[in-house]
């Protein structure tokens, strides 16, 4: 079936948005403002979300589900260099950057995300631009948590050789 946008009230975004880790740091009035500018989609085991290389620029927040990020070496190796459970997210750096994906997400399972892209964000921004400097602070932070994360096992990496 692939990937389905599901229609979806405010209150059920909302909801959905709630469920996260990603609302621990605001309240519900600011959850709801959030999800307005949010997508809800569906996408059945196997069905790619995003390609390496295309461009877009959309994060998603897995609401049930896994999703495997996987970076493809010449010839046939598949590596997955990353699971997304629920509450995690990925896509972020296209969102910030809007640069190609580095990496390729896919399905692991059935899974239900929200979708936020830039031109939401921006409508946030418009809309509440306090909460859209929050929101871009806790993706910058969680972006720098995993670039440190990444440096260090690079450098563990490199130690082993």
């Amino acid at each position: 079936m692939g990937l389905i946008k599901t229609p979806s009230s405010e209150d059920e975004l909302a909801n959905s948005l709630e469920l996260t880790n990603w609302a621990k740091d605001f309240s519900w009035h600011q959850i709801c403002t959030i999800s307005k500018h949010m997508e809800a989609y569906t996408a059945t085991k196997g069905t790619v979300i995003f390609d390496e290389g295309s461009e877009d620029n959309t994060m998603a927040i897995v609401i049930k589900g896994k999703i495997d990020i996987i970076k493809r070496e010449s010839g046939s190796k598949v590596n997955i260099i990353a699971s997304i459970f629920p509450s995690q997210s990925f896509g972020e750096m296209s969102l910030i950057d809007g640069e190609a994906r580095s990496a390729q997400a896919i399905a692991s399972t059935d899974v239900d995300m929200l979708f936020l892209s830039k031109d939401k964000l921006f409508g946030l921004l418009e809309d509440s631009p306090k909460l859209a400097f929050k929101l871009l602070l806790i993706i910058s932070q969680m972006l720098s948590q995993r670039l440190r994360r990444t440096s260090g096992n690079l450098v563990a990496q490199l130690n082993k050789d």
